[in-house]
């Protein structure tokens, strides 16, 4: 039997119930505080934000038409008087580069009383539900990023075109497993670059695995979309694997001559 593929909003209808780890999102922003150029790793949601692990980011690269640099080992907490997140100087050109990241959210389970507890099903066999989570983030600093590229995550928002400063619309292909992913649902943010989802409209990718999504005014923009894999691969473990991708981008107000 194939393991049966669902968006997120069709898992929330099929299950009845938000799961552990869903509502958290990895998205990546430039900060320029500091002289040297940073690059930011926020997780959680718009109403909560949190401090990613560390240890569970699994890579963190710059990437520009010239190559590929590796972040991972700059990581340091962000100041404790700004929202929490892990900082790495960039080291490279910001209107140049492309950021990716992989993040182990890992495995969690929900009790028949509703409690959720960041553990497999190995140590929590009586659980309800349970679930292995990852996320992947993208974020394009300026024109000269390499917009376009294909960086291999499981899960990933790849823009078709890229959106100069008047645009008033991207369209993006989402690729799962690095094939095109028909009837995903994207969400769109524009609010301090917090990913949203509670009371926007999703925009579900065509048969090509393309979505043109509306940008409401400048600035800094975020996608979100979320695919869920049931059976898991780790059956004794979870019983799904659910994978969620952002993909961050910032669009200024043209020139005025």
């Amino acid at each position: 039997m194939q393991p049966l593929l669902r968006t997120a909003l069709a898992a929330a209808l099929v299950l009845g119930t938000s799961r552990p780890g869903g509502a958290h999102e990895l998205w990546l922003t430039l900060s320029t505080v500091d002289q040297v150029p940073q690059v930011r790793v926020n997780y959680g949601h718009a109403s909560k934000r949190e401090a990613p692990r560390a240890p569970q980011l699994i890579d963190l690269v710059a990437l520009t038409q010239d190559g590929r640099t590796d972040l991972r080992a700059g990581l340091k907490p962000a100041p404790p008087d700004v929202p929490p997140a892990l900082l790495a100087p960039l080291g490279t050109k910001p209107g140049r580069t492309l950021v990716a990241a992989t993040y182990d959210a890992g495995y969690w389970t929900t009790l028949r009383d509703g409690t959720r507890l960041n553990a497999s099903r190995r140590l929590v066999t009586e659980a309800r539900e349970g679930r292995w989570s990852v996320k992947y983030a993208k974020a394009a600093f300026g024109p000269g990023a390499p917009w376009l590229r294909v960086v291999g995550h499981t899960l990933e928002i790849v823009p078709v075109e890229v959106p100069g400063p008047t645009a008033g619309a991207i369209r993006v292909r989402v690729l799962f497993r690095g094939a095109p992913l028909p009837g995903a649902d994207l969400y769109y943010g524009d609010s301090g670059m917090e990913p949203e989802r509670a009371g926007v409209p999703a925009y579900t990718t065509d048969p090509e695995g393309i979505a043109t999504v509306p940008i409401r005014k400048a600035g800094s923009q975020v996608l979100t979309v979320t695919q869920t894999v049931s059976p898991s691969a780790t059956p004794t473990l979870a019983d799904e694997d659910v994978y969620t991708a952002t993909f961050a981008f910032r669009l200024d107000e043209p020139p005025v001559n």
